[in-house]
């Protein structure tokens, strides 16, 4: 035997089914809200990563740079507190906390400058000379080479990355010039 459903029992049928699902759309958009906010702010995170990431390299690039101009030609002070572009960057020469003072001075937004950690060394050879070499007496003599190595510690913002902080290194070796 056939049952048949007539108009009222079914439109009964689907309001009650209606009812039942009542509130189901905010909680759907809730959860798939929350996944995509955590998927945005990892990659935001991920890329502030990157960005540090690549500030490490530029920083050692330029510590080296700067390091390379001021060997043992040149005659004043570094100390000096003037902005980046002037007195601070011409006319001295370089010591080691002279390049970490001028390194941490390049840090951008978004790079905490007590976090980099700046090593500069003159190894005293000549890039013929891969030992110490009389030549490179003293190690901060024109012909000379100078290594700068930066890290930086990073540490995400979001709860559910990694806890642990990651450490970004660079180092970029040149021949001093003057």
């Amino acid at each position: 035997m056939r049952s048949s459903i007539t108009g009222t029992s079914l439109a009964r049928r689907l309001l009650h089914l209606r009812r039942e699902e009542s509130g189901s759309e905010l909680v759907e958009f809730a959860v798939a809200s929350l996944l995509l906010l955590m998927v945005l702010f990892s990659i935001f995170d991920l890329c502030r990563a990157m960005y540090s990431y690549y500030f490490v390299s530029y920083a050692a690039q330029q510590g080296a740079r700067y390091a390379m101009v001021r060997g043992s030609g040149w005659s004043s002070n570094c100390s000096t507190s003037s902005p980046p572009g002037f007195a601070m960057n011409y006319g001295c020469t370089a010591a080691s906390s002279d390049v970490q003072n001028y390194v941490q001075s390049l840090a951008m937004p978004g790079v905490n400058q007590s976090d980099i950690a700046v090593s500069t060394s003159w190894p005293g050879q000549t890039p013929n000379c891969l030992s110490n070499c009389s030549a490179c007496a003293p190690s901060d003599k024109a012909g000379c080479m100078v290594n700068v190595q930066v890290s930086y510690t990073f540490n995400f913002m979001l709860p559910f990355l990694p806890k642990s902080a990651l450490t970004f290194s660079g180092s970029a070796e040149k021949v001093i010039q003057e």
